[in-house]
């Protein structure tokens, strides 16, 4: 049966590599993929912690803390990396949405100042 030290130095090295995994996907703009991990972090670090607390701190070795110490910077850069993509799209998505309205609220008038629009004016279709 493994110690409780050995089944921590695997989960270690399980969450090494979903964060590596992680980071790949993010670079890859693979973002389907990366919800996957994700739950498979969130299960890592739950095993992790029921372990961790049935161990005494001086069980844990300077060398095991500071590899966990690394995974945890290496999720935090990819959380900032996730949180600034998101924050991307939505701007992104509201600068298009103004610029729909500007397109939609701009149009021509008659003589008697009533609005000619083109019903289609904000669709873009591709011609073969």
């Amino acid at each position: 049966m493994k110690s409780q030290l050995d089944k921590l130095k695997a989960i270690i090295a399980n969450l090494k590599t979903v964060t590596e995994q992680e980071e790949t996907f993010i670079g890859k703009r693979a973002f389907d993929q990366i919800a996957a991990l994700t739950t498979q972090k969130e299960s890592l670090l739950a095993e992790f912690d029921e372990i961790a607390r049935e161990l005494d701190a001086s069980e844990l070795s300077e060398q095991l803390v500071a590899e966990l110490d690394a995974i945890r910077q290496k999720a935090e850069e990819n959380a900032a990396i996730l949180k600034a993509t998101a924050q991307g799209v939505r701007e992104a998505r509201a600068r298009l949405k103004k610029i729909r309205e500007a397109e939609f609220n701009t149009g021509a008038y008659s003589a008697d100042g009533a609005a000619l629009r083109n019903p289609n004016a904000s669709t873009i279709a591709a011609k073969a």
